[in-house]
Parts: C-alpha cells; sequence; structure tokens
C-alpha cells in the first residue's frame, strides 16, 4: 500500500511539473515538445530559413485566376497594388513584457483590421462599380528585433530573396535582421541624433491604418493603442495625407496626387496585375518601356506561414523631411544661373514637370496622358534629362545595362521597388512667398516593398542616388560633364567621410543645349528623421500566433 501511494504522489508530482512547464511554454510562445523528438516520431520540422521565391510567374497577374486565390487570400493588402486611401495612421510598436501577450495581441489586431489581398481586390472593385466604402484597410509589419521579441530564433526569420545570387564577398547581407539603424554609414544617413526621438528607440512592429474618412481611421488607431495596455506602447504616431491638385485648371478630371514640393507623385510603378497593365496601355502605352513585373520582385516566401502558397514581403519605412522653401529657392538660382524659366530647371531636377510630363520628350510641361512609356535613348548626352535628375538615378531604363554591374535588362529591372508612401504634414503649400513656404515639418512617409532590401531599396539609394559617378560611363563622351553628382531629391552624403559626393555642378544651358558649370545647390531638401526594415507576413501566420 505505501508503495501504491508512493507512485500516486510521484505520478501527480510527474503531471504537475509537465503541466508547468506545458504553461511556461504557452506563457513564452514556444513549442513545448523539442524538434528532435518530433522528428523520432515522424513529424517534420517546418522549414525555415532562405526565403524562395513565391512563383516563377513572368505575366501579369489576373486577379480571377483561381489558381492564384490561395495566395491571394494569404497576402496581407497594400503589396501587390496601394490601399489607395487618402487618411492613414502608423502606429510604430515596442512591446515591453510576455511573449504571449504580445501574441495574442496581434492575432486579434489582425483579426479585426488586416485585410488579404484578395478582400482588398475585391473592396476595390465594389467601390469601382458601386461606390461602396471598402472601410478601414489594415497592415502589419515586423521588424527583426520584434520577431526576436515574439520569441522566434534567427533561423525562424525571413530572408531576402538574393535574385543574383550574390556571395558575401560582394558586400552582400541580410540586411533586414541587422536592422536599419546599423545601415548608417553605408546609407549616409543622418547620425540617429538627429532622427525623431520615437525611431531612435527600438521598434518591433508597425501597424498601418487607412481610410477615406480621416475621424474613423482617428478612432480604429485610438483603439489599436488601448488595446496595448500593459505590455506594449507607441513610440512613434505618424499621420499621413495624400495630396492632390489639379493638373488642368479647365479639367475636374485632372486630379493626380503630388508630393510636397508640388510633383505628381507615384508614377513609374513596377505592375503586378493584369488590369493594372491594361490600365497603362490605355493611359499612355507600353511599347518602349514595360511596367510589367513578376510577383518575385516583391514577394518572398514566409517561413512561418501554413503551405509553400505563404508569401510576404519586405517593407522599407523612411520618414523623410521636405525643405519646401530651400528646394523652390534652390531651383529658381539654377533658373537664373542657366537663363531657363524656374518651370524647366526644376523639371531637369526631377525628371518630370510638375504635371508628370517626362522633361526626356519635351521641354514644356502639358501632357495629357502624363505618359510612362519612354526611356532615356533619344537623350544619350544627358541634354534634355540630366544624368543627375531623381527619375533618371533611380530608374535609369536600361541605362545601367553593362555600365553599372547589371549585365541584363532583367537584372537592373530587378532593382525596381513597389512604392506605397503618403504624404504628412498638413496641405499642400501652394503659396509663391518665400515666408509662407515651409523649411520643415511637412515631408513624405516613404515606403516600399520588394523581396531583398539589399538588392532594391539599399541599391537604390547607395549605388544609384548617393554615388556621385552612377551613369558616369554612360557619359563619358558628353563634354564638360564631369562627374554626376548626387541625386537632387533623395540623394545623401556625409561630412564623416573624405571625398564625400557632392551635388550636380554640370546642368544643360536649356532643353537639349550644352552643359555649363553652375554654383546651386541641388541636393540636402530632403532629410532622413527615422525609419526601419520590417516584414509583412502571411495571414496565416497572423491569425495563428
Amino acid at each position: 500500500m505505501p508503495n501504491a501511494i508512493i507512485l500516486s504522489l510521484a505520478a501527480l508530482i510527474l503531471v504537475g511539473a509537465v503541466g508547468a512547464y506545458f504553461w511556461y511554454c504557452t506563457r513564452k510562445g514556444i513549442c513545448p515538445i523539442p524538434h528532435t523528438w518530433l522528428s523520432s516520431l515522424g513529424f517534420r520540422q517546418k522549414t525555415v530559413g532562405r526565403s524562395i521565391a513565391p512563383t516563377q510567374q513572368t505575366v501579369p497577374l489576373a486577379v480571377s485566376d483561381p489558381n492564384r486565390a490561395a495566395l491571394l487570400a494569404d497576402l496581407q493588402g497594400n503589396i501587390l497594388a496601394g490601399h489607395g486611401r487618402d487618411n492613414a495612421v502608423h502606429l510604430f510598436i515596442k512591446f515591453t513584457t510576455e511573449t504571449f501577450d504580445a501574441r495574442l495581441w496581434l492575432r486579434e489586431t489582425a483579426e479585426s483590421f488586416v485585410v488579404s489581398a484578395q478582400s482588398q481586390f475585391q473592396a476595390s472593385r465594389a467601390f469601382r462599380q458601386k461606390g461602396v466604402n471598402g472601410g478601414i484597410f489594415g497592415h502589419i509589419s515586423l521588424s527583426a528585433a520584434g520577431y526576436r521579441a515574439l520569441g522566434f530564433t534567427q533561423e525562424e526569420l525571413p530572408t531576402g530573396l538574393n535574385p543574383q545570387n550574390r556571395p558575401k564577398g560582394q558586400g552582400y547581407s541580410d540586411v533586414f535582421s541587422a536592422g536599419m539603424k546599423s545601415r548608417q554609414r553605408l546609407l549616409m544617413d543622418p547620425d540617429l541624433t538627429s532622427w525623431d526621438s520615437g525611431f531612435q528607440s527600438e521598434i518591433h512592429a508597425v501597424v498601418i491604418l487607412a481610410g477615406d474618412s480621416a475621424a474613423d481611421v482617428g478612432n480604429a488607431s485610438d483603439y489599436v493603442i488601448q488595446s496595448l495596455y500593459g505590455f506594449g506602447k507607441v513610440v512613434a504616431r505618424e499621420t499621413g495625407l495624400g495630396l492632390t491638385r489639379l493638373l488642368n485648371p479647365n479639367d475636374p478630371a485632372s486630379v493626380a496626387h503630388v508630393e510636397h514640393f508640388g510633383y505628381v507623385d507615384g508614377r513609374s510603378q513596377p505592375l503586378f496585375l493584369e488590369e493594372q497593365v491594361e490600365a497603362e496601355k490605355s493611359a499612355g502605352g507600353t511599347s518602349v518601356w514595360d511596367p510589367s513585373a513578376p510577383l518575385s520582385l516583391v514577394l518572398v516566401r514566409d517561413p512561418l506561414g501554413k503551405d509553400e502558397s505563404s508569401c510576404g514581403s519586405f517593407l522599407v519605412f523612411r520618414k523623410l523631411e521636405q525643405n519646401v522653401r530651400g528646394w523652390n529657392r534652390a531651383v529658381g538660382a539654377l533658373a537664373q544661373e542657366l537663363g531657363v524659366k524656374q518651370e524647366l530647371a526644376g523639371a531637369m531636377s526631377m525628371g518630370r514637370f510638375k504635371d508628370g510630363t517626362p522633361v526626356v520628350t519635351q521641354g514644356t510641361s502639358g501632357r495629357t496622358d502624363v505618359h510612362n512609356d519612354f526611356d532615356f535613348s533619344s537623350d544619350p548626352s544627358g541634354l534634355r534629362c540630366p544624368f543627375q535628375a531623381h527619375i533618371r538615378k533611380v530608374n535609369p531604363r536600361g541605362e545601367a545595362v553593362g555600365v553599372a554591374g547589371d549585365k541584363t535588362l532583367e537584372s537592373e529591372r530587378g532593382h525596381r521597388i513597389a512604392r506605397r508612401g503618403i504624404s504628412y504634414g498638413g496641405r499642400l503649400t501652394t503659396s509663391s512667398v518665400p515666408e509662407e513656404q515651409p523649411e520643415g515639418g511637412v515631408g513624405l512617409l516613404f515606403m516600399c516593398y520588394q523581396s531583398d532590401i539589399w538588392e532594391q531599396f539599399e541599391f537604390i539609394q547607395r549605388r544609384w542616388s548617393n554615388n556621385p559617378f552612377f551613369l558616369q560611363p554612360a557619359k563619358s563622351k558628353t563634354p564638360n560633364y564631369g562627374e554626376t553628382g548626387l541625386d537632387p531629391v533623395i540623394g545623401q552624403t556625409s561630412k564623416e567621410f573624405r571625398n564625400a559626393p557632392r551635388p550636380a555642378a554640370n546642368w544643360p544651358k536649356g532643353w537639349g543645349k550644352e552643359t555649363t558649370k553652375v554654383d546651386a545647390q541641388m541636393a540636402n531638401f530632403v532629410t532622413l528623421k527615422g525609419g526601419e526594415y520590417f516584414f509583412s507576413p502571411s495571414m496565416s501566420f497572423l491569425l495563428n500566433l
């Protein structure tokens, strides 16, 4: 009898210990059974590590294709197409306590607000056909630090696609895992002490909430903030507002989205959907420049999703403050030195007139189609659209092939990004009085999706925009150009480096005319105020946390 009692007590203690262990693991959000035990029982561990291309698709995706239903249902919206709302709030969150609570909060927030790509396209169709309000749009992304705070290991983190199979000896690295702050010197970003205070801290997640009503978006964001009480906090809250302007005062239908310098924004996007490409053909054609893109440009498999159809995308966020008064003053000085109208000087800096007309195609604004069907082959000397112009720097449209590390057009096109930014800081300033133009406090909440941050965002910023010699080989036969200089819009330099890149000094003396050296400094009117690298995971990952 005593032996039976002892055995019973031992069994109770063992059951209690096992129960406590499972309870602890549940609270910490980790698997209570070692993977080696699972393997011995015949269960296979989910494959993690290097992300793979979700598809070899090379033609635009048809949303109605039943073979893509699983992909779109498990993919967050805003990646393949922008959410389309003009009011948005971006909540940057840091988890402060238990892993279990944070995981549960993410799941519940996703259930309440996050919209799949499939639901987004259905809502967009309903809005176009019947004017139905799509309601609040939600999206969640996690930083590498966020994954770790949730209890995931380094091996479980998503990794870039590395489409060109670059070895680390060429400088390639897992930049998502390292985070944006670690890339400060390589990107020539401002010192972290000059960033907005909220972005100086560690950020684990960003929640994007968008809608047609600013009040509705504000109420949703207040709800999310309150739901974080006790285990997380919002370290930064950024409110976005879509800016619009009539391109033609006599045409009410000519409304377009612009940024705070006043230029049409969001043109020349990679297009993933069949309907997007068809709309582009109707708007201006695609015979010269093909805007279509494979899904692998933005999607990688989510290693923690439910199956091979579970995909996500890397999100780069950067808060970019714009000095509107400084930009306009510099454009005016450049125009005066070149003896041209200020409108043309601005277009040569941006690469487009304010209404979106590409300066490479004509020397005045006024196109009705604001088309994107062009390249720079008609201007090999850079006398219409200067080589340093923003749109020529960040999307050379074939000019980088053979001269800047890319051997094929496909390789060059692989650096493109899907931009999803929105302005902040209030309404568009239209005053011509310098004192009424902001020097700060307004700008762009820059966001872009890609399958590899190093190969896409960082490549564009480091090797094209910040590179004073980019396109130099392509224009070596052009007299009086010297080095290209910085991108006038997003090019960055640093006082920490000797021989740091400088603004462009050589500009055409008019559309199609020879170049001359100027003193006007077209650079440093956009300043980074903070940012981070994120991954937007699959719906199945979020809903099963």
